[in-house]
């Protein structure tokens, strides 16, 4: 199925979002932050009852880094991730996609900072065993903050914890490791364009990703492709565009 994510929908009131975005989709990747988060459990749940849109959700990320050094920020981090997960719970979103941290200012020169990711990682697995919901863990594009844009990182996590994996195809391509990610497993897929610089989540064909050959790759995926953009135009036109690459 084809499912859509926008960070800004956060920022308007569930109600409105979802109006907005079950009137083009069949499915929602939920970021769980501002009004669509925690705090807001349960409008959510409520307004979910009233309609068939089939969701997944994605843990917060602002301001959140479950690799931090400082224990105190890593332990709020993995709380506020939790909380997610036993949201996902309560709304019936089998799915939830988590990033593996970033690096700090000092971390950036310690080699095995990504042991704190998989120790964060490990506790928040047994809290999605806990609540009954998949957790998958996100490839993030390469930039200096970034950990876990190389596939050996990710390998290691999911193999070590036992998780699941997201692939961003996007992040994957900016990279320069969408070749060796697409030999992974992925349970969910992200799915945007970009020039192989920045993340600019352009829409599907307006970028250099070879997004044809992509989707032969993933011929065996059997899970949600998630068009993630910046705005509802964009989405459209990505969703109208991989539906065409679908059909052919």
């Amino acid at each position: 199925m084809i499912l859509v994510s926008n960070p800004k929908f956060c920022l308007e009131p569930f109600e409105e979002a979802l109006e907005e975005v079950e009137s083009e989709f069949e499915g929602w990747e939920i970021l769980a932050e501002r009004h669509h988060g925690w705090e807001h459990r349960e409008e959510v749940k409520d307004a979910l009852s009233t309609t068939k849109i089939q969701v997944q959700v994605h843990a917060p990320l602002n301001d959140i880094n479950i690799a931090s050094l400082n224990p105190d920020i890593r332990k709020t981090s993995v709380d506020e991730v939790k909380k997610s997960l036993k949201m996902a719970s309560m709304i019936d979103a089998e799915m939830v996609t988590v990033h593996p941290g970033i690096y700090s200012p000092l971390s950036r020169y310690m080699e095995d900072i990504i042991e704190l990711s998989k120790e964060s990682l490990i506790e928040l697995k047994r809290s999605a065993e806990e609540y009954g919901v998949n957790l998958a863990v996100e490839n993030l594009p390469e930039m200096w903050l970034t950990l876990c844009s190389e596939p050996e990182n990710i390998e290691y996590l999911t193999n070590e914890v036992g998780l699941d994996f997201c692939l961003d195809i996007g992040h994957a391509y900016i990279a320069d490791s969408l070749e060796e990610f697409l030999n992974f497993s992925p349970v969910n897929v992200h799915i945007h364009d970009n020039e192989g610089d920045k993340d600019l989540h352009l829409p599907l064909g307006e970028g250099e990703i070879n997004l044809k050959r992509v989707l032969r790759s993933l011929k065996n995926f059997k899970g949600n492709y998630v068009i993630e953009g910046r705005n509802m135009e964009d989405l459209l036109e990505s969703r109208d565009y991989l539906k065409r690459l679908i059909g052919d």
